[in-house]
């Protein structure tokens, strides 16, 4: 019984391992001073397709150049799990920033909240809802995006985004500033991989208590 137990283990580890260790592919980036300003047409968006990984994007708003547009396309098998306020410098505490499932945006970005799918203001010290004022540099935005309670009148929706493309707009009504946003994706678990990792949990927990039952 121990040498099946144990050549079962073997089993799953040469099944599961091999889908662990798939390497990465490499992460894109939009770094504005090299690629270019983004677009500041919402119906004409910068496209920017990303990959598995931390994909920045990097620009700057303000005064002559208040909205930056960018469409995000998520490949099939990724899924867009973050999106990360990494740089955040202005003298103003909060800018905002939103987006719409497509890639253009349909709608007024300046009047009607039930064109986002989710929004939220991001900086040093914004005002979101009925949350409290919070510092979200270096915070995940998708979570405050995600819900139509700290994003008023927005169309909400479940973390993490799936495959397809969405247009962002990144807005900074003030003073200057310069932003990184960086947008993590990550493949989405196979269903197959998942069920021989629930095989391998209970091979696991099988062998542990015929070891606490000697």
């Amino acid at each position: 019984m121990r040498i099946a137990m144990t050549t079962f283990q073997g089993i799953i580890a040469v099944c599961v391992c091999p889908m662990l260790v798939v390497p990465a592919l490499a992460a894109n980036s939009y770094n504005e001073a090299v690629n270019g300003n983004l677009s500041t047409n919402q119906s004409s968006p910068t496209p920017f397709t990303i990959a598995s990984g931390t994909n920045p994007v990097i620009g700057s708003v303000g005064p002559g150049n208040s909205a930056d547009w960018i469409a995000i396309t998520v490949p099939a098998g990724l899924q867009l799990s973050s999106d990360v306020l990494a740089v955040y410098t202005s003298t103003d505490s909060q800018g905002f920033t939103g987006f719409q499932a497509g890639s253009a945006f349909v709608g007024n970005p300046e009047t009607t909240a039930s064109a986002y799918e989710g929004y939220t203001h991001f900086g040093t010290s914004v005002t979101n809802g009925s949350l409290p004022v919070q510092n979200l540099a270096g915070a995940d935005l998708l979570p405050i995006m995600a819900n139509p309670a700290d994003a008023p009148g927005s169309q909400g929706f479940t973390p993490p985004l799936a495959a397809g493309t969405y247009t962002f707009l990144i807005q900074q009504l003030g003073a200057a500033t310069s932003y990184e946003f960086d947008f993590g994706a990550s493949a989405v678990p196979e269903p197959a991989a998942l069920g021989l990792l629930g095989l391998g949990g209970i091979g696991l927990a099988a062998a542990a208590y015929k070891r606490r039952s000697r």
